[in-house]
């Protein structure tokens, strides 16, 4: 069996290094009112993953925001791997920013925060965790759970008490309107009205919670019609995956570790 491989990614790529020497880490005030959809991570691979986040200011919605990341061992970040700064978000991504970090340990657990500066207080996202996969599947089997946009919705238990997955497989299967009902294949909605049910989704407890707390894999619905692009495009950026732009009528492609350490 191989194990995880990275691929060649289209996203800027951050190296994490071993831990410290690092500065005396400066407090942290809580920020989340500029990070409405919280935090997320995806495609976790032996030795690198994928981090995601949206960042808006509510005093000026539509300004661009230059960011810092950090990674670490520990949920206090006393014990850092990465700490970089001038990532910035983007108005063509609805002010989403994704960045693959590389260079980090296989099977160990993270946890990764966003940071903004304002007013010479620097502000935190939510602490969001992570998790690498093995080398290789001979290892150890890995646990997953399946997720559909209905577990989202519902805002019910997804995980049973004490169960602590490797990664959740999502299955990117069709929107929601507001209401939680399923678009019809034929309302294939603009990349506006995908972005609004884009980030009511992602604002729910229940997609905030399970994304922060655990990576994600996505499986896509190839068979929606060409139509469905915007639909597409929207959810790239609202999901922590690494891909390129496709030509109209591809659907999005990402790996899966679970295939490629088959």
């Amino acid at each position: 069996m191989s194990g995880f491989p990275s691929p060649r990614s289209s996203l800027p790529c951050l190296a994490a290094r071993a831990s410290g020497p690092w500065p005396v880490a400066r407090r942290v005030k809580d920020g989340q009112a500029y990070f409405p959809q919280a935090v997320a991570s995806g495609e976790p691979g032996a030795h690198d993953v994928v981090l995601w986040t949206r960042a808006v200011d509510p005093r000026h919605p539509g300004a661009r925001l230059s960011l810092s990341l950090q990674v670490a061992r520990d949920a206090r970040f006393e014990h850092r791997v990465l700490e970089s700064s001038g990532l910035s978000t983007s108005c063509a991504h609805d002010h989403t920013l994704k960045v693959r970090v590389t260079n980090l340990e296989p099977c160990t657990r993270y946890h990764y925060r966003f940071l903004v500066e304002k007013d010479g207080q620097c502000l935190g996202s939510v602490t969001g965790r992570t998790r690498t996969g093995p080398e290789s599947l001979q290892e150890r089997p890995l646990h997953f759970v399946v997720a559909h946009y209905q577990d989202f919705l519902r805002g019910g238990r997804l995980l049973a008490h004490g169960e602590d997955p490797d990664f959740i497989l999502f299955m990117a299967d069709s929107l929601h309107d507001a209401g939680g009902r399923p678009l019809a294949p034929s309302a294939a909605p603009s990349v506006s009205r995908s972005r609004d049910l884009c980030r009511a989704w992602r604002a729910l407890p229940g997609p905030r919670r399970w994304h922060t707390d655990y990576p994600v894999l996505v499986m896509w619905d190839d068979t929606r019609p060409a139509r469905w692009q915007a639909t597409r495009r929207a959810l790239c950026d609202y999901l922590p995956v690494d891909m390129p732009a496709e030509p109209l009528g591809e659907g999005p492609r990402t790996r899966s570790p679970v295939a490629d350490a088959a």
